[in-house]
């Protein structure tokens, strides 16, 4: 299964209708509950105070766990979805045919004897000339595994750092395929969600009114420390 599909299915989670529903239903359910509550004439004021802080509590216990159910799933799935991206970065690029392989050989071999036997101006600027000319993402790498060498080398004759790091910049593109970069990208966006709460953010605006705001910024902030507390 790709990193794509992982990643989709935790912003299911996170964006999707599901938890928002289950959220109103608590909500409505404890409204009802502390109305119920409110009506009893069995109780006093403060045992009506009392009785609706443990309803909000309990109802704040219930969200809770539906963000530790959510929070669960959501690790696995981003696990999974960083293993994925990771093989896709470290998977080699495709091999250029035999010619193509043999004929780039032969020139960067030349131009690296030229640039460290008769290193001058002429052979490092036919250097770098040749590795601008690179478009094949296999043979760039092999240009950008060796730039600590030939770079040094380079910059003994280039004296405009500026030109040489564009070079490298260039040459190290070349090598990302659009599949690497896809990969880099879902990497970045696995480490943004791991840091999203697990569940619709739709959820706070009704949290406060239904759960006081105590309880609600407690199961927000903390919800596995607010089940621990509630010995859940």
């Amino acid at each position: 299964m790709s990193y794509a599909h992982h990643i989709a299915k935790v912003k299911g989670i996170i964006y999707g209708q599901e938890s928002l529903v289950a959220a109103k239903e608590i909500f409505g359910r404890v409204k009802q509950e502390m109305a119920d509550i409110q009506m009893d004439p069995n109780l006093s004021g403060i045992g009506i105070a009392q009785k609706q802080r443990e309803a909000q509590a309990r109802a704040g216990a219930e969200l809770a766990k539906i963000m530790r159910t959510n929070k669960k799933v959501i690790d696995a799935e981003l696990a999974a979805a960083e293993k994925s991206a990771r093989a896709a970065l470290a998977k080699p690029n495709a091999k250029p045919d035999a010619d193509t392989q043999r004929d780039f050989d032969e020139k960067y071999c030349a131009l690296k004897t030229e640039l460290v036997v008769f290193g001058n101006l002429k052979s490092a600027r036919e250097m770098i000339d040749f590795m601008q000319s690179v478009s094949d993402p296999y043979l760039a790498r092999t240009i950008l595994d060796e730039f600590a060498t030939t770079g040094a080398l380079l910059g003994k004759h280039i004296v405009d750092p500026t030109r040489l790091r564009t070079v490298y910049e260039n040459v190290k593109a070349t090598a990302e395929t659009d599949a690497k970069t896809q990969a880099r990208q879902a990497l970045a966006e696995i480490e943004s969600l791991r840091a999203v709460k697990p569940i619709n953010s739709m959820v706070t605006l009704g949290a406060n009114s239904a759960l006081g705001e105590a309880v609600a910024n407690a199961v927000m902030a903390d919800h596995e420390g607010y089940l621990q507390e509630h010995g859940e």
